[in-house]
């Protein structure tokens, strides 16, 4: 698989582009595109990978990422299914840090927009319980003017800065586009351990899917994600822990064991590194 540059169409002389997703599933590939995104998530679910952030996404995630950082929201398996009926649903800014020029650095009013777009290059989010204002200002973008429109990115840009509950999502920040061949390896290791993520997966095998000996493959990982194989693979085994804690009626064991874990003391461990938590209670705290 091969990782994209991805051109964001634009069918005028706006600034900015707005966007509505409403589809059976969300593009599937991992991407970037040298505009920043702002989307609000309506409906869908599944695992969200922004630079070297793997965690789940939800209705009423906010989620603003900087030029050129690589995500992807991959919805669960059974959005794939013959006659599903579920379906996803988004509503978009995508635009230049160039949109007000120079009046970010001139104006005092808009410096803490300008520093939340900075520190988009490691993709921010908020998570939202319930539709509020903001969230239905925004799934009204296609009824306004491009004016009002263009207000609505800025005060919701506003609101981000405000929130604090506002989360940083990658460790790492991207500026630069890395090499075509370092994003193609890394959607082709991504995909793997999603895919393959309740089996056994040593060393020797990710390094041949990165094309890479196992000595480069794990500097590789370092430079590009600051983690370990094995943590990588903790976080996609406990993240998909985590949604079947909340949506099946699995017990722990059961749930620790289809998560590619051989036994219940190794995954409660691990589950606590990742979430802050054992399993017990992170399941009193959804429910």
């Amino acid at each position: 698989m091969k990782a994209l540059l991805f051109r964001v169409p634009t069918v005028d002389d706006r600034s900015f582009r707005v966007q509505v997703d409403h589809d059976k599933h969300f593009y599937q590939r991992l991407h970037f595109h040298p505009e920043f995104q702002l989307t609000l998530i309506k409906e869908g679910a599944g695992t969200l990978v922004v630079g070297d952030r793997i965690d789940r996404f939800q209705p009423y995630d906010l989620v603003l990422l900087g030029a050129n950082v690589p995500h992807v929201m991959l919805n669960d398996a059974d959005y794939f299914l013959p006659d599903s009926p579920r379906q996803v649903m988004a509503y978009s800014f995508f635009f230049k840090e160039s949109i007000l020029g120079d009046i970010f650095i001139t104006s005092p009013e808009l410096m803490h927009i300008a520093e939340l777009l900075r520190e988009a290059t490691h993709g921010v989010r908020i998570r939202f319980s319930a539709p509020n204002s903001l969230t239905d200002s925004l799934e009204k973008i296609n009824e306004l003017r491009p004016f009002e429109q263009l207000m609505l990115l800025l005060n919701t840009l506003d609101t981000l800065t405000l929130t604090p509950d506002c989360e940083r999502l990658s460790g790492t920040s991207y500026k630069n586009p890395n090499k075509p061949v370092d994003h193609q390896r890394l959607e082709n290791v991504f995909n793997f351990i999603l895919t393959n993520y309740a089996n056994t997966i040593t060393l020797d095998d990710i390094a041949g899917v990165a094309n890479l000996t196992p000595h480069a493959f794990c500097r590789f990982l370092r430079v590009h994600t600051r983690k370990t194989f094995s943590q990588l693979l903790n976080e996609v085994r406990i993240e998909h822990a985590c949604r079947l804690l909340k949506d099946s009626t699995q017990s722990v064991s059961q749930i620790a064991f289809s998560c590619g874990y051989a036994n219940l003391s190794n995954f409660n461990r691990q589950f606590k590194q990742v979430t802050g938590m054992p399993p017990r209670d992170y399941l009193k705290k959804a429910n």
